[in-house]
């Protein structure tokens, strides 16, 4: 879902370039706020939020329990996942260029990061 609103208890609404619940914790979208922390998330860095999604989002998305949070540097070429262990972010892996990845909690699809660059096969 992309920039959806979320009001978790005793935080203020946050809103994330992409999140993603499970259907078996989500199975229908609520007609009010969401107020349940997604599964996934994605942040898009760009030089005006990369200090704030660091510092103060992805802290915070660790408190309430986000399971996997990935984060997509276009200036970088490169897609960071990493995953909740413990109340704290191990680092999954850092892909980027031209790389084929099957990352989690995605690995059933496999991503062609060229494309989000906007690359083809030809260039």
């Amino acid at each position: 879902m992309p920039e959806p609103g979320i009001a978790m208890p005793g935080s203020r609404e946050f809103s994330p370039d992409v999140a993603g619940w499970r259907r078996e914790r989500l199975p229908a979208l609520p007609d009010t706020k969401l107020t349940l922390a997604p599964d996934w998330l994605c942040e898009i860095h760009s030089t005006r939020t990369r200090g704030y999604d660091m510092r103060v989002k992805r802290p915070f998305y660790a408190e309430i329990g986000v399971e996997w949070l990935w984060y997509v540097d276009d200036a970088a070429r490169a897609l960071t996942v990493s995953r909740l262990q413990g109340g704290h972010w191990l680092e999954v892996g850092v892909f980027g260029d031209r790389d084929k990845v099957r990352a989690p909690p995605f690995d059933a699809v496999e991503l062609e990061l060229a494309e989000w660059w906007g690359e083809t096969e030809t260039e």
